[in-house]
């Protein structure tokens, strides 16, 4: 592993032969991050997919997904795991999956709502993406903290989507967040009314 160069370099070596190398090398890579009894395994693990497999085919789209599992899962480095799917997602931009596994990494392990947001609203720009995106995008931009973004949101997704079921799910998203905004609008008008007259409103429809 070591000794073992850069995607440039190999693929020089491999004589036009690239994408084989760099088939030969994952294929490889999966048996050995899956041997158990090498304690240092993970050492190399970044050179190995970014830096060798990414540069001999960088439209090869396993090795990106597989390799940022076994960075996030097995070796417990999420950061890494997130270098390599940007790397994917720089190379392949027009392939949702790899931004939609960065978002899923960043809301499982993370909990960096704002990052999976990002990352989900990158695959929403790819072309044949999965509707699930759009629900999870949606979801990542209330649990950052911005109701009024996401309530509009789901209201698109609601408006838009042929599926019953999306319909429902969408609608009680759009039920809570409306109550939501509404109370932080109501409490809101409270406070500007105590603030101008020194005591809190009597009746409701004095905030009009």
């Amino acid at each position: 592993l070591l000794y073992l160069p850069s995607g440039r370099h190999l693929d020089v070596a491999s004589i036009g032969f690239d994408e084989v190398l760099a088939d030969l090398i994952y294929l490889w890579s999966i048996q050995y991050y899956g041997h158990y009894d090498i304690a240092d395994r993970y050492v190399y693990l970044d050179h190995i997919y970014r830096r060798v497999i990414a540069e001999l085919d960088p439209h090869y789209i396993d090795p990106y997904l597989i390799g940022a599992l076994i960075m996030n899962v097995e070796a417990g480095d999420p950061e890494m795991a997130l270098r390599l799917l940007d790397t994917g997602i720089a190379n392949n931009p027009g392939r949702w999956i790899l931004a939609f596994e960065a978002g899923f990494l960043c809301y499982e392990a993370l909990k960096d709502y704002n990052r999976a947001a990002a990352y989900f609203e990158t695959a929403l720009a790819a072309p044949d993406v999965h509707p699930l995106v759009r629900r999870l995008h949606a979801a990542m931009v209330d649990r950052s903290g911005d109701p009024r973004a996401a309530l509009r949101l789901w209201a698109e997704i609601h408006e838009t989507t042929e599926d019953a079921y999306t319909r429902r799910v969408a609608w009680n998203h759009i039920h809570d967040l409306k109550v939501a905004v509404d109370l932080a609008d109501l409490r809101a008008a409270v406070e500007a009314w105590r603030a101008r007259h020194g005591a809190a409103p009597r009746r409701l429809e004095a905030l009009v």
